[in-house]
């Protein structure tokens, strides 16, 4: 998303995301462009470490020879959507800038953005539209400075809503329309794609830890969140002219939640299944339940074919 360099398509790419409680990897190679080949992924805590040295850590994976991309968690930037500016591409960010300058709850000057297309795959939907993503510039400079002071080669920075539209893409439901759940402990990320395009997302304080607290009766929970994803299916489909989605994507949960996965299927009527990661790529072994879960993020960056942003 927010791009440090200027970029050529690599065949290796790799991910390192650094959180509260460990720091997860991914390494993708890209055969050709439909065979992607998961060539390690790991999740290091740092829980009992005190201070931290990434370098030493991250020493194994050589990221200081390939590029790297990294991902900002939830609630350290704001995802917009916007009519596009009829305005000259030069001109584009400095439009983008001004018209965002009361939807943020900092101050312009502050901001780093950058913007993405809404590709809408239909002919009866003729108003541009663009996604913004904005975050402090010294929130974007505090990860740059931690990866790049051990000797990471970081290339882009990117948001959870792109990763998990990579991961998206590699399921053949993509093509007709899909719906994908990722959970995190505090929050669920809802994004509805087609065709590789990301057309709607929403962030709801539902995570895995309220889930599991509600495992006895998963029903008010799950009537909540189907509320939600019957509300953004509406809008899909009639702001976007698009045919009912039909197929749902949980991406991985512990397996304590499975019945409530069980509950919002019966709730929503769609066709739902769990995600492992040899449904997104190549993976020999495949990586267990939990590491799965923390490195997904990480996998979905690392899947990322854009040469560079706009």
């Amino acid at each position: 998303m927010f791009a440090l360099k200027t970029r050529k398509q690599p065949t290796l790419l790799s991910s390192v995301i650094p959180g509260t409680t460990g720091i997860a990897i991914a390494q993708v190679e890209q055969q050709n462009k439909e065979l992607f080949t998961l060539q390690s992924c790991e999740y290091i805590s740092t829980l009992d470490e005190g201070n931290i040295d990434i370098a030493q850590l991250l020493k194994g994976y050589r990221l200081d020879k390939q590029p790297c991309t990294t991902v900002l968690p939830i609630g350290d930037y704001q995802l917009l959507m916007v009519d596009a500016p009829e305005v000259p591409p030069a001109e584009l960010r400095a439009a983008i800038r001004w018209r965002i300058q009361d939807m943020i709850d900092f101050h312009v000057d502050d901001a780093v953005l950058d913007v993405f297309d809404v590709d809408i795959n239909t002919s009866n939907y003729t108003k541009k539209q663009l996604y913004v993503v904005v975050a402090r510039t010294s929130t974007v400079k505090q990860r740059i400075n931690l990866l790049e002071q051990a000797g990471v080669n970081l290339d882009i920075i990117d948001i959870p809503e792109l990763a998990i539209r990579n991961i998206a893409a590699r399921l053949p439901e993509d093509a007709n329309g899909l719906i994908t759940l990722y959970f995190e402990a505090e929050h669920c990320l809802i994004t509805l794609t087609h065709e590789s395009s990301l057309y709607l997302t929403r962030t709801l304080d539902i995570g895995y830890r309220q889930l599991q607290e509600a495992a006895s009766n998963p029903q008010p929970l799950s009537n909540r969140l189907a509320l939600e994803i019957q509300r953004s299916m509406d809008y899909y489909e009639h702001n976007y002219r698009q045919a009912p989605i039909k197929s749902m994507a949980i991406l991985p949960i512990p397996a304590t939640l499975y019945g409530f996965t069980d509950a919002l299927q019966q709730t929503l009527g769609l066709d739902t299944r769990t995600v492992s990661m040899s449904d997104i790529l190549e993976c020999n072994p495949e990586p267990d339940a939990e590491t799965t879960a923390r490195c997904l993020l990480a996998v979905g960056s690392a899947l990322r074919t854009e040469k560079k942003t706009l």
